[in-house]
Formats: structure tokens, sequence, C-alpha cells
């Protein structure tokens, strides 16, 4: 009886705090309820708790309750279930639903008075087959409302709510954008819309915020579209350029954001005949917030292959090993790489031209640790041997060796540190003078055997410092200095290095299963602030998808250089005023502001529901310790999926901010819920049908990130629904209120209960929002937090009170018990109400709307004028890009031209786009010109743009061989790309050409490329060792993904050298007989033909790195055959004598 007692505070407490009861009603309910009991034979506290739960799930106000004279009604019970059956049989009327737009102010209310007059006259039609006297938009309206009615996939009339929003939408001279809550049939609006702009004349594209999505609205409307005799087709399927072009070419078009602004890239840049007619008349935009705000800057770009991009690897591979080796202890400081002694002084040496190694040695001397050599000025041009001695000194002698080191050069101050305690840093001496003025301060802790780390106090400093060391390394003797502002490969490492030095900081502080995943064979980035999704096509920039890749030693991609692109704003500002979009989620005033101000003063309007909503939402916690967060959160979804006196099982979906945590919470769950009623959802790779496709029974559990948060569909079954519906967990605090409602929309759809918590683990809330909610806790917060402590103590003795008082007055009705088990409730409900109890969680939500707040702002400072800057820096490339191939002097050499071009401008705004230049557009048109002008002199604008031997093979295959020759050559001259593939096309374009000396030039060549091949290999080879000895994963058996990636690069090109050594042999023995060479041409692929692939386990990845390889150039192959020649013998004869 004592936990029935407690179940039944906990319920009145609910209504009071959930339900967002008053006190008093709360009171009148339990007294009339308490008055209905009557000595019924049943269980008072089951009865009661019974009725309860029901107001509860079926959002039950006290006014549903009452008589006109203010009193409970007499029958309680009677009453609640005339409400359900009501609320499960009726819609709202036409009248009350245009009466709540009203109350918004957000329409006209002449629009609103026509909207009212269509959406009445068309209902009063649609039992009949046609309506002859309706024109113009009523008419329009009933034949899509026929459609919908004969080939919807639930044979459905449209509801009042969807024809109000679509004649809104028919009716705004401009964008809009609706709020229409989940489950409410927004696909169904979206389609309604899109027929009626094809029927008069437009071409509307529909932009989901998935594939997925678009493709189930694709096939499910289809039949709605045909029967109006409207084309319909989706392009996120389509690969060829045929099937594209019929795509676009129907009047209503499904797809993503990704999709559309890729088929304009391919249309506008590649050439590619995919939309040619097609214009960007109207767009209608599914979860447009998500869309127009939260991913406004999301760019998407083609990817193309950029060859030279692959030689950076090499020191990209070089950061990730210093980097790997750094060592963040916990008092702040960071530790850099171990280094000796002696490459510290060479550092200090290489910055103070000043200091040379023979006074180096000379203090070495004076400080008594080095034996008295004779020191002569050769001595300079050797300086590691000299200075090697010093790597065996121990800590006191490096000490000595420093102070006379500062005594020679007073303006460097060192800090000495050793190993402390725990590993920290202990202070071990400073050498120096303390004033400041122009001091060279160096940290270092002493490790002895010459051993030592340089120590950093702030990140930057050790960024600039280690990007100092690695420019030194990479700094190329032969850099020439050039006129073009197109950056070559040493200004990329110059201008770049402290970027990448950056990223691979960030990959180290990165975790798998929370901002990327393991796929395929690489790295996805998952897009968990919003909505958990695999990002499959998304790479990241600038070095950090590789370091990622190093990090766990998947298959190595190289750094793209962009192009082209398109971001969603810029995509959905090409439909000028005729934005649409639907949403379940339109957000605060502060983002509704920050959309006006985006997209032209777009307007919005909330769509009420067609039945009233039933979502109870409970009280939520916020938990300092994590392993109460999860036991308390395991506890509520068990609690929610097992029967109870008063209801039966429910199901539940537990949503959570990461992967990790999701599969955390599964592992957890399995020890209380069968394995046939608990379920993953946390990856859209997978074939989650099972989880979605299916109707969630009683006790069924889904545990997801918010990849189940927008968009998904869960259907639950009746007896689910009786006992109140899915009940929805939210594990963290999401990103802003409109990710949070997404979530609770999950349940409580279509007029169904649901009820829905939030339950936080303090410790996972980010750095900034711990600062805001420290911030705001003011004196008056603090003095609220006292209180509440104050309150809790005496909480137990008045449930207690309560509970005592029911069952004295359940053993005898008299006046007294009863109104002291009245009292009792007061107390008890007053306490719990108390004006001074604020929560966790209100402060949580109050920091994290403050940084959405600041966020926004940003974005609209920062992150817009950006994107805006891109594209009009792009559309100046665009305007030359067309003058490419407009001018005719181009048009033989097209192939060629454009990709340099596109490379010049990738380069270009890699490394000019953060220049505060007010004439930045007008310098990229002076800078594209010049490249334009050297292209068209053939010559190449940069090192790293691959134009010559792109030139040299299209003069070979016209036949211009000397040309192509000469472009070879300068490709070797030019020196930053392979010396392989050049030296093997020169010899075989001079094998080609067949001049006196042919044989002798091209095995020259041949023989260096060969050389050459060792060379590549040696580089791949250190790259793995720099990756592998970096590594902090246990070593898995086998090869990693990385190891095999480069099994394949080294079988391609042994094989060619194979070719090459087949050829060398062929022309000395040519050479040799005075004979000539018959030359025989083959593809690429035909490196190939004489592998044994059945012996091989990388047989897929060979295809793909002979396409490589053909980009860089090797277009084709060639085998030789000696022809006996009787001119060459007879020469030869006559030289033997």
């Amino acid at each position: 009886m004592e936990a029935a007692g407690k179940l039944l505070s906990s319920r009145l407490i609910s209504l009071l705090k959930n339900g967002k009861w008053k006190i008093d009603d709360v009171v009148k309910l339990f007294k009339a309820i308490v008055e209905q009991y009557n000595g019924r034979n049943e269980d008072f506290y089951t009865w009661m708790m019974k009725i309860l739960h029901q107001v509860e799930i079926h959002k039950i106000s006290i006014s549903d309750l009452t008589l006109n004279d203010n009193k409970i009604v007499n029958h309680v019970e009677t009453k609640i279930n005339e409400i359900k059956t009501t609320d499960e049989k009726s819609e709202k009327k036409l009248k009350d639903i245009v009466e709540e737009i009203q109350k918004q102010g957000k329409i006209n209310e002449n629009i609103m008075a026509e909207v009212r007059d269509i959406v009445s006259s068309v209902s009063k039609c649609l039992s009949a087959s046609t309506a002859p006297h309706l024109q113009g938009i009523k008419q329009h309206l009933f034949k899509i409302c026929k459609a919908v009615q004969k080939k919807s996939k639930n044979k459905i009339t449209p509801r009042v709510t969807q024809m109000v929003s679509w004649c809104i939408l028919v009716l705004s001279k401009s964008s809009r954008l609706l709020q229409v809550l989940t489950g409410e049939g927004k696909s169904c609006i979206v389609a309604m819309f899109a027929a009626y702009q094809a029927m008069i004349g437009k071409t509307p594209d529909i932009i989901s915020s998935s594939s997925i999505l678009a493709e189930r609205d694709t096939k499910e409307w289809s039949p709605f579209y045909k029967e109006l005799g409207i084309t319909v087709d989706i392009n996120t399927s389509k690969l060829e350029e045929k099937e594209l072009k019929k795509c676009y070419e129907c009047q209503v078009v499904y797809g993503t954001a990704v999709s559309f602004a890729a088929d304009f890239l391919r249309q506008r840049v590649l050439r590619q005949d995919v939309r040619p007619e097609r214009e960007f008349q109207c767009v209608i935009v599914d979860e447009a917030d998500s869309l127009m705000l939260d991913k406004g800057h999301e760019v998407v770009y083609l990817s193309s292959e950029i060859p030279l991009m692959e030689s950076l690897n090499g020191i990209l591979a070089k950061i990730w090993f210093v980097v790997s080796q750094l060592k963040h202890l916990e008092t702040g400081e960071i530790l850099g790489p171990i280094q000796l002694f002696s490459q510290v002084l060479s550092e200090i040496m290489h910055e103070n031209k000043g200091i040379d190694q023979r006074s180096i040695v000379q203090m070495a001397v004076d400080a008594g640790i080095m034996s008295i050599i004779p020191i002569k000025k050769e001595m300079q041009e050797n300086m590691t041997n000299p200075l090697k001695e010093l790597d065996t000194l121990n800590v006191e002698q490096i000490v000595g060796f420093l102070t006379m080191f500062v005594r020679n050069f007073p303006e460097y101050f060192f800090k000495l540190y050793q190993e402390g305690h725990g590993r920290n840093l202990q202070k071990l001496n400073e050498i120096g003078s303390t004033s400041k003025n122009n001091k060279q301060e160096i940290s270092l802790l002493l490790m002895g055997c010459g051993q030592c780390r340089l120590v950093y106090y702030e990140e930057d400093l050790l960024v600039k410092s280690l990007s100092k060391t690695i420019k030194q390394e990479y700094q190329s003797e032969s850099a020439k200095v050039h006129e073009s502002r197109i950056p070559d490969r040493q200004d990329l490492i110059n201008g770049k290095m402290q970027t990448w030095i950056e990223n691979a900081l960030q990959a180290t502080k990165m975790t798998l299963g929370h901002e990327y995943i393991l796929h395929g064979d690489g790295v996805a980035p998952v897009d968990y602030k919003f909505t958990d999704v695999v990002q499959n096509n998304m790479r990241w920039g600038e070095g950090l998808q590789q370091f990622l890749e190093m990090k766990h030693q998947t298959k190595l991609s190289n750094m793209t250089l962009i192009a082209n692109f398109m971001s969603n704003l810029g995509l959905f500002k090409k439909y000028k005023n005729n934005v649409y979009g639907i949403t379940g989620t339109l957000g605060d005033p502060t983002e509704l502001e920050i959309l006006k101000k985006l997209y032209n003063g777009i307007e919005t309007c909330k769509i009420p529901p067609f039945r009233r909503r039933k979502l109870y939402e409970l009280e939520g916690m916020v938990i300092s310790e994590e392993d109460e967060w999860i036991r308390t959160v395991c506890n509520v979804v068990q609690h929610q999926v097992t029967s109870t006196v008063y209801r039966g099982p429910r199901a539940a979906l537990v949503i959570c901010e990461t992967i990790n945590r999701a599969k955390m919470f599964h592992r957890t769950l399995a020890d209380t819920i069968s394995k046939e009623n608990l379920k993953l959802y946390v990856n859209n790779n997978m074939n989650n049908s099972e989880i979605l496709d299916k109707e969630l029974k009683a006790g069924d559990v889904i545990v997801a990130t918010n990849l189940a948060g927008r968009g998904t569909d869960l259907k639950v079954c009746k007896c689910v629904n009786e006992a109140g519906g899915l009940f929805v967990v939210q594990t963290f605090l999401p990103l802003n209120v409109r990710v949070e409602q997404q979530a609770f929309g999950r349940t409580a759809r279509q007029g169904s209960p649901g009820s829905a918590q939030l339950i936080m683990c303090s410790s996972h809330f980010s750095d900034s929002l711990k600062q805001v909610m420290s911030l705001n806790t003011s004196p008056t917060s603090l003095f609220r937090l006292l209180c509440c402590l104050i309150i809790q103590m005496p909480h137990c003795v008045m449930e207690n009170l309560f509970e005592e008082t029911v069952n004295r007055y359940l053993k005898n009705h008299i006046s007294q018990n009863h109104e002291a088990m009245i009292s009792a409730l007061t107390g008890l409900l007053t306490m719990n109400s108390f004006p001074f109890k604020e929560s966790n969680l209100e402060k949580a939500k109050e920091a994290r709307n403050n940084e959405v707040q600041i966020r926004l702002s940003r974005f609209l400072k920062k992150d817009i004028n950006k994107i805006i800057k891109e594209e009009e820096l792009f559309s100046v490339y665009l305007d030359v890009l067309d003058s490419i191939y407009k001018e005719h002097v181009f048009s033989d050499q097209l192939d060629v031209i454009v990709p340099c071009l596109h490379e010049c401008w990738g380069l270009w705004l890699l490394m000019h786009f953060n220049e505060e230049k007010q004439t930045l557009k007008e310098q990229l048109e002076v800078d594209l010109l010049i490249a334009k002008l050297k292209l068209m002199c053939k010559q190449s604008p940069s090192s790293m743009v691959y134009y010559y031997i792109r030139s040299g093979n299209n003069l070979r295959q016209k036949g211009r061989l000397a040309k192509s020759i000469e472009m070879y050559s300068k490709a070797l001259e030019d020196g930053a790309c392979e010396k392989i593939i050049p030296l093997y096309n020169r010899a075989l374009t001079t094998i080609m050409k067949k001049d006196i000396g042919y044989i002798t030039q091209a095995l020259a060549d041949l023989e260096k490329a060969d050389k050459e091949i060792d060379s590549y290999k040696s580089r791949l080879d250190q790259i793995i060792k720099y990756v592998e000895k970096s590594s902090q994963e246990q070593k898995a058996e086998g090869k990693t993904l990385l190891a095999k990636h480069f099994q394949v690069k080294c079988i391609v090109i042994d094989q060619l050298r194979m070719n090459i050594k087949d050829a060398v042999m062929k022309l000395k023995r040519a050479e040799s007989r005075g004979a000539e060479v018959k030359l025989t041409e083959k593809l690429t692929f035909f490196l190939l033909e004489h592998i044994n692939f059945s012996s091989l386990r990388v047989v897929k990845e060979l295809p793909m790195e002979l396409m490589h390889i053909t980009s860089l150039g090797l277009d084709t192959i060639f085998s030789l055959d000696t022809i006996f020649s009787l001119s060459g013998f007879l020469s030869k004869m006559v030289k033997s004598f």
C-alpha cells in the first residue's frame, strides 16, 4: 500500500508540474474523484491512478471536466472516455483553424477570408466527381484534392489543415515558410502545391533533407502526379548525362540540395548537358529550417583529381608524425617531440645567423664538456659531427653549457624543467636575466642522455614553432621567385603549413563514433550537431580528412582543391522570391528574423494541428555524474516499457548525442530488455527497414542518435497508444529548440498520445555552455538553490502525511479525515510549486539559448559574408571560363586549358581568399588574365598546375611530336611533378618521332624513369613509416587499409617498371645490332595484363589506381619489337672497324 501511496502522490504532482494544472484545480479533481469512488469494489489507488493517467496522456484540462457552474462533471471516468472518442474521430473545423492562424497576426485578414472561401467551396464539392461551376484557384484545388483521393497511398481526401496550407502558399505573393507539425501530412501539402505550380506552367523543384526522403516521396506521389498528367522524376539516383537531362525535362523534380547544386555545377562548370533549359522558377523545401538555416552555409562542390596535390602527402605524414609525439599535461603545458640537444641548437643557429658551429663548440670547450680540438673554419661546412658530441651530455652538463651560452648571448633566457611527480613538470633552473626586453625565451624539459623536449604554454605558440621547423625541412633550395600570383608548391607549403598543423591537432581531439565513423575504406563525417546523418559524400578540407585517415590507417586520399562550389544559401537565392518551405519547427523569433534577412523578407506562418496535440512533456533532469545519468535513463526507460497497475507497457525511443553513447546505452539496456525488443539505429548506411518499417510493439526500445529525430515516422501499435503512446527520452541538450522539438515530434502524432523527457549529464556540456551557466549564477539563483535544499527536506514528510491521511480517510469517511487529506494534498502540491525552486535544466536551456543568439549573430556577420564573398569571386571565374569557351584560339586544346584554369582558380582561392582587399575581384580578374595569357604562350602559370604533361599528351596525340617532347622537357625542368611519367612519355614520343639517335635518347629517359621509381617507392615507404610510428591504436592482425592502398600503388608502379625494363632491354638490343624498333601503343589498363589476379587480395583497388595514374598523365603505355635494319647494321659494322 505504501508504494501505491507514493505513486498516487507522483501522479498528482505530475499533473501540477508537467500538465501545468493549478493547485486548486488538481485538488478540485481529486476531491471529485474521491467522491465518485463511492465504495467501488476496486482498489482505490489503482482506480484513481488509472483516471489520472488518462487525464495525463490525453492532455485533458480542467475546463474539459467542468460544467458551466464551474463544478466537476458527475462521472469523470465517463467524460474522459467521451473526450477520447471525440478526439479520435473529429478534426478541427475550418472556422477554428482560420481563427487560430489569424491570432498570429502574420497574414492579412483579406487573404484569410479568401482562404476560408476557397476551402469551404471546394470541401462542399468533394463528394462529387466533377465541379464545373468552380473556377480558377478553386477548380485547381478541386482537381488536386480528387487526385489525392484517388491516387494517394491511403486514398484519403486532404484534411482541412492541408487545404488551408495549400491556399496560403498559393495566395502568397512572394516566398513563404509554413510550420506544419510532424505527422500532419507535410509531403501531401508539398505534392499538392508542386502540382499547382506545374498546372500554371512552372517547373517546381522539391528539395528534401535526404535522398531517402526524396525517393520515398517520389515513389509515393508519382501516381498522384500521373493522375493530373504531370511528369515527375528524382535527380538523386542518376549517373549518366542523358538520364539527368531527361529528369530535368520533367515538370516536377524531387531531390536534395546537394543534387540540385551539383547538377547546376555540372552544367555551368563541366559543361555537361544535364539541365540546359530548366530555369530556377520555384523551389519547395521540406525541412526548410534545417536546410535554409542550420545548413545554409554548407557548400557542395564537384571533386576533381588535382594531380599535384598527391605530392603533399609526404609533408602531411611528417606533420602527423610530429603532432602524434606531442604530450598534453594536465597542468596545461604541451611538450614538443623528443629531440636531441644538438637539434635544438641547430634550430637556434638557423634562427640567429650570429651564432655558428664554431662558437657553439668553443662554448662547449670553455664549459669543460667537450675536449679541446682544433677549431677550423672548415668545420662550419660540416655542422653535424661536432654538435653530435653534445648529445651525450647529462642534465647537469647541459645546464652548465646553457649557462655559458647565455653569458655569450645574453638576449636568450632558458627555463629548464625535469619530469616531476605524476609526470608533471618540476622546475630545475632559470638561466638568464629576468628582464623581458627583447628576450628570446626557450623552455626545455631535460630528459638526460642528450634528450630534451621544448615546453609550450599555448597552442598558438606550439603551432608557430612546429610550422617554422617543418617548413625549414621542406624549403626548396631551387625555389624561384615568380611573378604570377597563382601559388606554386613552395607557396602552398609556406602559406598553409600552420593550417595543416592546426588541423592535425584537431584530428587528435576528434573522436571516432562522434564527429566521424569509419565507412568503406575511409573516414566519413557525421552531422552530430543536427541530424547525425553519416555524410558519405562529404570530405573535410585542408588536411583534416587526411590526418583522420592516417589516425586510423585507412586508405589515404589526396587533399582536394575546391575550384567550383555552391552553398545552400546560394542555391535558394537563385529562386529569388519563389522560395516556399515547410517544416515541423520554424524556431524562435531570433531565428525567424535571420531567415527574413537571408531570404528577402520571407514570410512565415504556423499551421495548427488538425487534432488536439497530446504531447505530455515530463520534467527534465540534469545529472552531474555520468554513472548516475546512465542508471537514471535506463531506469526511466525500463519503467516506461514495463506495465504498472494503471497502464500497460509502452514503447520507447532513446535519442543520444553521439553514436558511441547510443551504443553504450544499447549495451547497458541489453541487460534488462530482450534482444527482440531492443534495436539500434545510428547509421544511415545500414539497412534500417527492420526498425523504420515495422510497427512498434509494447516493450520495444529503439536506441538512436538524432538520425531518428528528423523526418523519421515511427508507427506504434494500438496497445502502445492505449498505454500512453511512444515515450521519447532525449539524453543530451540539443543545439537549439528546433532540434529538441524535432526529437519530441516523433511522438504524439496525429492526435495520438505520447510523452517525452530530457535527461542530461552536465559533464557532457560544452565548456562554453558551462561558462555561460556559471555567469548566470546570480545571488538570486544561489538563494533559490538554498531554498531548494530547505524545501527538499520536508518533502518526504509531506508525502508520508498525505499517504497516511488518505489511508485514514479510506478506513473512515468522516469529514474530519476528508479535510485532513485535502489539507495534506494542498500542502504537498504547494511545496512542489514553490516559486524559488529553479532547476539546472532551466539554467542549461537559458545558457543554450544565449549561445544560439551568439552563434546566429556570428553566422550572419561572418559566415554569410564569407559565402557571399566566395560566390562573388566564383562568378568572376565563371565569366573567365565562359570567355575561354568562346575564344576560338583555345578550341583545339580545351581539354588541356580548362582543367589547368580550374587548378589556377582553385590555388588562387586557397591562398588569397582571406586577403582584406577592397579590389579582390578586380585582382582575381587580372591574375586569371595573366594565367590565361601564359597558357596561350604554352607556359604553365604555376609549378602546381599540371599543364606541361597534359599539353605534351595533347600534342603527341595530334602528331606534333617535337612540341610534345618540348612540353615533357619543361615538365621535368618545372620540378613539381613526379619525373617518372614525363620521362616515360618523352621516351615514347622520341621513339615515335625516330630522329637520329632516338634509341639512345629514349634509353636514357627510360633508365632515369627506372631510377625515379626507386625514389617514388622510397617516398611511399616513408609515409607508411611516419603513419605507423604515429599510431596510438593497437596493431590489428594483417595489413591495414593504408598498407593495402600503398601495396596497390607499388603493384601498379612495379608493372610499369617491368614495362620499362622490357623496353630498355629491347632498345639496348637494337642499339647493339644497329636495328630499329617497332612501337605498339596500348591503353594504360594493359599494364595489368601479366598479373596473376588469383593470388591478389586487392584486385578491386587496382582499376582505381590505374585511373589515378592515368589522371597523372600516363595515358598510354607501349611495347617494343626489334626490327632488322640493313643500313643500321652496315653503319654499326663501319663503326666497329
